[in-house]
């Protein structure tokens, strides 16, 4: 079962729509994503049924870790298995 959940992120919920009104403007960055999840029914006998949902992926859920300096990073290289931001990058030059 899909359940599209329009302009909210997949991970926190936050709405990423161009006139969110959310603080900063999640639009900008964000990316089309899906995400598996649970609905759970409950009234006599709980049912949980799997679920894919499908939204967007705001900026802040799509940052990794740079193994290097532990910054929360969106521009980075993935290098054997080991994840360098742009800075760090740089300075390997």
């Amino acid at each position: 079962m899909e359940i599209d959940i329009g302009d909210l992120c997949t991970h926190c919920g936050r709405n990423t729509s161009a006139w969110s009104g959310d603080g900063p403007p999640l639009f900008v960055n964000r990316i089309p994503s899906d995400a598996d999840g649970t609905l759970i029914l409950a009234g006599g006998k709980d049912l949980e049924i799997p679920v894919t949902i499908e939204g967007y992926m705001c900026e802040e859920c799509q940052m990794i870790e740079c193994d290097k300096c532990g910054e929360m990073v969106l521009d980075y290289d993935l290098t054997d298995g080991t994840v360098v931001c742009s800075e760090c990058g740089k300075e390997s030059k």
